[in-house]
């Protein structure tokens, strides 16, 4: 990456550019043309010319990246090709341009043929509770001053003296030694979601709250089964009640109970409190052990790659499972194949962010066996590796000052 330039500048060195006939190196995918700006419009093109006439392997709507030296500095910006021939092509004008270029090799797209395999020891924990259909993170509770931690006990102590001033009866129920029996509980075990019924005359319906919780709505629930329930309550008296889970990863572990009768309703705050209090208790179970004795596997994922250079590599996954392990500084190892070549790459995860569903891992070549490194290279960029490739960086500027 590097550091964005402001609008005023990006203008002035465009035009620098034209005036001067600079050479910009326009790189696409596996290949690479040297071309000078002939025009610009400042809110639609920029018009290249190639004295070599070797911009006839570029297509329309090619995205491509140009890299320029600007006194000295070495800077990029990345453009889609409206309309190209051997000799002219219009890009895209540059929505931004970048100096202080900080990449060993530039990031491309990854060329048809590459795939991308790793495996990830330890991932899932298998064990004998019922598995709830999705997958929880655990949250760090450790910092935590609003809840007794020091102690599963006391933790424990502390939650039933608060709650019992809140409802008639409450308990907790773990599904360590036992399968879902009631109806209530295969629903919140099967689905990992809240059952909560305020008021038995108002029905099954999520209410308002501040926090986002994932509750069980009356349109999951088959018309009879929901007269069943009513009848049942009414029947043992019971006028409001929560169910809880307890989830741990992909697990319903257990639940927390509370029932009202006699026309008190459970408020939302309670809900809410119970709610972060089954989260609590998820963590202090885990801290203490609770769920060891489980066993582990390997799990494979197959993920898609974003960009890729000949250093590292960016790809992305939806897998939460895999975000749960997969952090800033994880080392594991990597198999790119391309066609019928396999090479094992001991990388490490050097950036991570998510974005509309899926994470995005940022991944460093760590150790690689040169050959593979060679046909890599190779590859990704059309052309064979030099001796300027090995002391330039991105765009061949020169390595950042080492600060001692």
């Amino acid at each position: 990456m590097g550091s964005s330039i402001s609008r005023i500048e990006r203008e002035f060195i465009i035009k620098a550019l034209d005036d001067n006939k600079f050479i910009l190196k326009m790189h696409g995918q596996r290949k690479e043309a040297d071309v000078v700006i002939l025009n610009y419009d400042e809110n639609e093109y920029v018009e290249v010319y190639s004295k070599e006439r070797d911009l006839g392997s570029f297509i329309k709507n090619e995205e491509i990246r140009l890299f320029f030296s600007y006194y000295g500095h070495v800077m990029t910006f990345n453009s889609r090709i409206i309309s190209c021939d051997e000799e002219k092509a219009r890009l895209k004008y540059p929505e931004r341009v970048l100096k202080n270029l900080q990449r060993k090799y530039e990031r491309v797209r990854p060329p048809e043929g590459v795939e991308l395999l790793f495996t990830v020891d330890n991932v899932k924990v298998e064990l004998k509770f019922p598995e709830s259909g999705r997958f929880v993170r655990l949250d760090d509770f450790s910092g935590n001053n609003k809840f007794d931690i020091s102690s599963i006990n006391n933790l424990i102590a502390e939650f039933r003296g608060i709650i019992s001033k809140h409802c008639d009866k409450n308990r907790i129920t773990m599904f360590r030694d036992r399968e879902p029996q009631t109806f209530e509980e295969k629903l919140i075990a099967g689905t990992g979601k809240i059952f909560f019924m305020q008021s038995i005359y108002e029905g099954i319906k999520p209410p308002e709250t501040e926090t986002e919780l994932s509750i069980v709505d009356k349109s999951e629930l088959k018309p009879e089964d929901v007269e069943i329930l009513l009848a049942d309550m009414k029947k043992a008296g019971i006028y409001s009640v929560l169910y809880c889970p307890v989830l741990y990863h992909e697990y319903t572990a257990g639940y927390i109970y509370l029932c009202n009768e006699k026309n008190k309703k459970i408020e939302i705050d309670t809900l809410e409190y119970v709610y972060q209090f089954s989260k609590i208790l998820a963590w202090s179970l885990n801290k203490n052990d609770y769920f060891s004795g489980g066993q582990t596997k390997a799990i494979d994922f197959n993920s898609q790659i974003v960009d890729i250079s000949a250093s590292g590599l960016m790809f992305a996954d939806s897998s939460e499972s895999l975000s749960d392990v997969l952090n800033i500084y994880t080392d594991l190892n990597l198999e790119l194949r391309i066609g019928k070549r396999k090479m094992k790459i001991f990388s490490r995860v050097m950036r991570k962010f998510h974005d509309r569903g899926m994470t995005f891992y940022g991944v460093q070549y760590m150790d690689i066996n040169p050959e593979d490194f060679r046909y890599l290279f190779e590859y990704v960029y059309g052309r064979v590796f030099n001796e300027n490739d090995s002391t330039l960086w991105e765009g061949g500027s020169r390595p950042p000052t080492l600060e001692l």
